[in-house]
């Protein structure tokens, strides 16, 4: 029936409504991960209008807009149906994927605003609690359809918030088995594996490094990374003339070696050891970043009390003399293992509702976040803040409710 590609980015959700769509009818297609840093010609020839993903390819010829997507597979590939076959149960499935499209917007939100928008958001979901969903399982009774795959932007977006037993009972259970539905449960983005990726890209963008990216599905990983990595079986990996190197610390230091332009480490022997500790350090601290959403109580404070710790050592004795980078005037190796501080500790604080970083308490810290954000490459190639916090609350009730089950 013609080739099926899709085009989408892992931070996506709307690129996740379609791919559950194609698994959900077990639909073969190739997956185009898009830059949208810097978007592709193939992006800009398929959507010239919004310029924006998912776009399905199927035959050669684009489709636009999740929803839309969503039908046109439906009237193709009509097994495992999505939409009802009765033409009235048809158009009330449509409405409420209607309404839940014209009110959904005020679930992204964060910031200033946000209360009022929870509490919007909250009224649309007690409506379609009571009116769509009622005593089902599903939207579609006992199988999933349209209107489950639209609003599970609610598990990616506000779970932890909206969705709690007390306040909307039935969408709280429906959630819960919504999550358990293996396309859904087997095939989200893993936020781990960016800190490690993002390091690797910038430091190839800093030496001027043209490089071939290769998108790894991680739901269903690929004979090339298990070829290449069959020890941790994960991204990232850089290939270097057909030889692969792993771990991102140790790519980083290769590329350093290979390419000595923009160097990311002192060439003083002294120094580069005094570089060395300080990746190890950021290294060591990294997973103490995701306990800040993925626990409570004394628990979580206790994982506050770390990154204190952390930001103290850091303030007095590594960004010691006024210094703008960890290197001096040049970003180097120990500011990118440091990019959990300058951008994902902030992340990391909204999707958990606390605030660890205080600028006046770290005034040299606070400094150096500044100008590392402040640098073109950084900047420009860092994923969509908001809906990364929003999926990381969603994925945070989901770790809570798993542990306190």
């Amino acid at each position: 029936m013609g080739e099926v590609k899709l085009v989408g980015t892992w931070v996506s959700p709307y690129t996740y409504r379609v791919k559950w769509a194609l698994k959900l009818k077990g639909i073969a297609f190739d997956y185009i991960e898009e830059d949208l840093c810097n978007k592709s010609a193939l992006l800009l020839q398929y959507n010239p209008i919004h310029k924006k993903v998912p776009v399905f390819i199927h035959g050669g010829k684009p489709i636009c807009e999740s929803i839309v997507i969503i039908e046109y597979i439906e009237e193709i590939w009509p097994h495992n149906p999505l939409l009802p076959t009765d033409p009235y149960e048809r158009a009330m499935l449509r409405f409420w994927i209607k309404y839940a499209e014209d009110k959904g917007p005020s679930m992204w939100m964060v910031g200033e605003g946000q209360h009022k928008a929870e509490q919007d958001s909250l009224e649309m979901l007690k409506i379609i609690e009571e009116k769509a969903l009622g005593d089902q399982k599903f939207f579609g009774g006992d199988n999933i359809n349209m209107l489950d795959i639209v609003l599970g932007l609610g598990h990616w977006l506000e779970g932890e918030k909206l969705l709690e037993a007390h306040k909307l009972h039935r969408l709280h259970v429906w959630l819960k088995n919504f999550k358990q539905v293996p396309v859904i449960k087997e095939d989200l983005p893993d936020l781990d594996a960016m800190l490690a990726y993002l390091r690797v890209i910038w430091a190839l963008k800093l030496k001027g490094i043209p490089y071939e990216y290769i998108e790894e599905d991680l739901s269903n990983k690929s004979p090339l990374l298990l070829q290449y990595n069959p020890v941790h079986k994960k991204i990232p990996v850089l290939l270097h003339d057909g030889k692969p190197i792993c771990e991102s610390t140790v790519i980083l230091r290769y590329i350093d070696e290979i390419w000595p332009q923009n160097p990311l480490l002192p060439a003083d022997p002294y120094d580069r050891a005094v570089a060395l500790f300080w990746i190890k350090f950021a290294d060591d601290k990294n997973p103490i970043i995701a306990k800040l959403y993925r626990t409570e109580g004394e628990e979580q404070q206790a994982v506050v009390k770390e990154w204190l710790e952390m930001l103290e050592a850091m303030e007095e004795h590594a960004l010691i003399g006024g210094k703008k980078f960890f290197g001096g005037d040049e970003i180097n190796m120990v500011d990118i293992a440091f990019c959990m501080v300058a951008h994902w500790l902030g992340v990391f604080e909204d999707a958990a509702g606390l605030k660890v970083f205080e600028p006046h308490k770290f005034p040299q810290v606070s400094s150096w976040i500044q100008n590392f954000k402040s640098v073109p490459i950084i900047k420009d190639n860092l994923p969509d803040t908001d809906k990364i916090v929003a999926y990381l609350k969603s994925r945070k009730e989901m770790l809570l409710t798993s542990k306190s089950n």
